[in-house]
């Protein structure tokens, strides 16, 4: 039966491996040997961690300091083709530097709340919601999703600035309902789904309307955060009472037409919302899909996302102490497995952002920086991002309003990540990324060199046994490790069918000054084939 119970043994190497690449984009070895033997709560006392300090905002190349997002002109789309760009790839140097949980987070919420940039015209707007997710990466949930109804992106997005008495839109009213709270139910009847109605999402569009987004930047600031959200403007604002159906008790909500009663009615649509135990159970659900399995059956609706869901209408929708209980479970480290139970280490398909920028950290790269190396900074972060796009994964263009389908589309939630095509890419890229490496323009090549990494000891013990070559990859980059027969199978590529003195021997005569011309083909070649491997598809 599956079970929250807290895990009270040391982590393993596996279990540290597991926690790191679902919370994480992915550890070195030496994060996986930093994390393995501590407890769980110690090992999550470092992870689920969020940054009081933003990041710089990314900055245009060849222009000191005159930065991508502006801050005097918000809604200005000069470049703007070029500006998102540039902020994608500053975003995959975020996640290339994280340590904890932050990030994934951040990338949660994106695709829960999704903005598409093919609509939004103004990367200052797409600056100030990814911003947005990082300061409540950790926080507060209905605090969050009622920021991102005075969101200006999100405006854009959904139309909502012009949603007003005289011309409803409907759009950011149905998405909160359907998509960012309680979630489409299953029909019961003509416009009832359940947990709400069509003439629900009627009544919530008319709670926001007035919503305008401003042209001033300086008027139009969060006292709380800092960052953009719209104006309110009362003389467009519906101010009739608003009368909402069974599902939500019937309430009524106050009309008003002053600028703070209009924001009081946004907060008494969220108290509603977040009221129903259906609101709290359907953002469980995602968070468990994304940090643990797509599959949920009646033993884990019962066991795991029931206790979860009571422990975050319990915290008043904090995030935090839900991921502390999952994370925590033994359920997540496979320590309850039976017959009935999900297997969770190695479950989760990757996804284009998992695999490139994973194995960016796994082999220790680093960006560029990005104030005095501009321009490189930037090219590496167009071939990690180019990677995703063509992968499948194009960040601030998910396919549709509901995000990337891996995260929520059933019945093959993460496997949508798979198809003849985005293989194919997945395969082509991590050897034209890693092995063969980007040209800077600055100068050099941003690649991995598999000799140098294999020499030092930090990352393979003894270089001169190819079993251990292919024993300490496969065992950290593999979810699972390999067994004899696969590492083999792996080993091959070093040796071919020749005895294993013969990487020895080419190692040696490597180590005592010849050439590394021998096992640097060699290397390569295995590297290419685990990047290339489908357990190195999972995580």
């Amino acid at each position: 039966m599956a079970s929250l119970l807290p895990k009270t043994t040391p982590l393993t190497r596996q279990q540290a491996a597991h926690l790191l690449r679902r919370t994480t984009f992915g550890p070195s070895r030496q994060q996986v040997d930093a994390l393995t033997g501590l407890s769980v709560e110690e090992a999550l006392g470092e992870l689920l961690q969020a940054s009081i300090t933003p990041p710089d905002p990314p900055i245009r190349p060849g222009q000191t300091n005159s930065w991508v997002v502006d801050f005097s002109n918000p809604y200005s789309s000069s470049q703007i083709g070029v500006l998102k760009l540039y902020l994608r790839r500053w975003w995959t140097g975020q996640m290339l530097h994280c340590d904890t949980i932050l990030e994934k987070m951040v990338l949660f919420l994106h695709s829960h709340f999704t903005v598409k940039d093919s609509k939004v015209d103004f990367t200052t707007l797409l600056y100030h919601q990814n911003e947005l997710f990082r300061r409540y990466a950790l926080g507060n949930f209905k605090q969050l999703t009622k920021k991102i109804c005075t969101d200006p992106a999100m405006s854009y997005f959904l139309d909502n600035y012009a949603n007003t008495a005289e011309q409803p839109n409907e759009n950011l009213g149905r998405e909160l309902l359907e998509l960012y709270t309680i979630g489409k139910g299953a029909q019961v009847g003509l416009g009832d789904y359940t947990t709400y109605t069509d003439n629900d999402i009627l009544e919530a569009s008319k709670v926001l309307t007035g919503h305008v987004i401003g042209e001033i930047a300086n008027n139009n600031l969060d006292p709380q955060t800092g960052l953009l959200i719209t104006r309110v403007v009362p003389e467009l604002h519906d101010s009739s009472d608003k009368v909402f159906s069974n599902r939500f008790q019937n309430t009524v909500i106050q009309g008003r037409s002053d600028k703070l009663g209009v924001i009081q009615e946004l907060d008494d649509l969220l108290d509603m919302i977040f009221a129903q135990e259906a609101t709290a159970k359907n953002i469980v659900r995602k968070l468990y899909r994304y940090f643990c399995y797509y599959k949920i059956d009646d033993n884990i609706e019962q066991n795991i996302i029931q206790p979860l869901t009571q422990t975050f209408i319990n915290q008043d929708f904090e995030l935090l102490p839900v991921l502390q209980q999952l994370l925590g479970s033994i359920h997540f480290y496979d320590e309850d497995d039976t017959l009935e139970s999900n297997n969770t280490i190695g479950a989760i398909v990757k996804s284009p952002i998992d695999v490139v920028i994973g194995t960016a950290r796994f082999f220790g790269w680093t960006m560029p920086d990005m104030m005095t190396q501009t321009t490189d900074f930037y090219e590496v972060g167009e071939f990690l991002t180019g990677f995703a796009s063509t992968s499948g994964m194009q960040l601030f263009n998910p396919p549709g309003t509901a995000g990337w389908p891996a995260f929520h589309q059933a019945p093959h939630f993460q496997r949508n990540w798979l198809s003849s095509s985005t293989l194919v890419n997945r395969y082509y890229a991590s050897k034209i990324v890693f092995i063969d490496g980007i040209p800077l323009p600055g100068g050099g090549v941003q690649r991995v060199d598999p000799v140098a990494w294999v020499d030092d000891p930090n990352h393979i013990s003894d270089a001169f046994d190819a079993n251990t070559i292919v024993q300490e990859m496969t065992d950290y980059m593999f979810p699972s490790g390999a067994n004899e027969e696969r590492r083999n199978t792996l080993k091959q590529y070093l040796v071919e069918t020749l005895e294993d003195v013969y990487w020895t021997e080419a190692w040696a005569s490597y180590k005592g000054g010849g050439t590394d011309e021998t096992v640097r083909v060699r290397l390569a070649a295995l590297f290419n084939a685990i990047l290339q491997s489908p357990e190195y598809q999972l995580g």
